[in-house]
């Protein structure tokens, strides 16, 4: 029998982290962490993905991610907080950022889409998931005007058409 995948769930509320852990415990191993330390002192290796407040008294949401990212952990990170997404969102090596509150099938249908994706291990195409949720984020829930006009934007979609070209000659050279 194949072993779960492993969930790490990080959110300072911590009624809101059990619910998430709830959400996803049949399909999932859960793990919960109320605060940044507690998130750091759980990641390892065996995370397949990290459900992420951004927002924490202790720590917040980036120093965990850049601590965990500096260790070398390559687990699916997800976001999910009550901070409006700005620009600074480019920069983050996250997977998907979503804004509370979230539902369950959003929640489960996000997880799922990354588990989908996982199965492809080149890093071309993962990158491609995240610059491809990351634009749809600052279109759908920016504050920014024209957020399509500001030069983060337009370095995502010159990153996006890079990597999909790549893509394109990759698969055509396996033909």
């Amino acid at each position: 029998m194949e072993a779960k995948p492993t969930i790490l769930v990080v959110d300072d509320e911590r009624d809101l982290a059990d619910l998430y852990a709830t959400w996803v415990a049949d399909e999932y191993a859960v793990r919960t962490a109320y605060n940044g330390q507690s998130a750091l002192d759980q990641a390892d290796e065996d995370v397949d993905v990290l459900l992420l407040d951004r927002q924490m008294p202790d720590r917040s949401g980036d120093e965990v991610l850049s601590q965990i990212r500096a260790r070398g952990l390559d687990c699916w990170v997800i976001m999910i907080t009550a901070v409006d997404p700005g620009l600074d969102i480019v920069e983050l090596e996250i997977d998907d950022y979503v804004t509370k509150p979230v539902t369950r099938s959003t929640l489960i249908r996000i997880v799922e889409n990354l588990r989908v994706q996982s199965r492809y291990t080149d890093t071309g195409r993962r990158r491609l998931t995240s610059i491809s949720n990351k634009m749809e984020t600052l279109e759908d829930e920016s504050q920014i005007t024209d957020v399509e006009e500001t030069d983060a934007y337009r370095e995502l979609e010159a990153d996006m058409k890079k990597l999909s070209d790549s893509l394109v000659d990759v698969a055509e050279d396996e033909r």
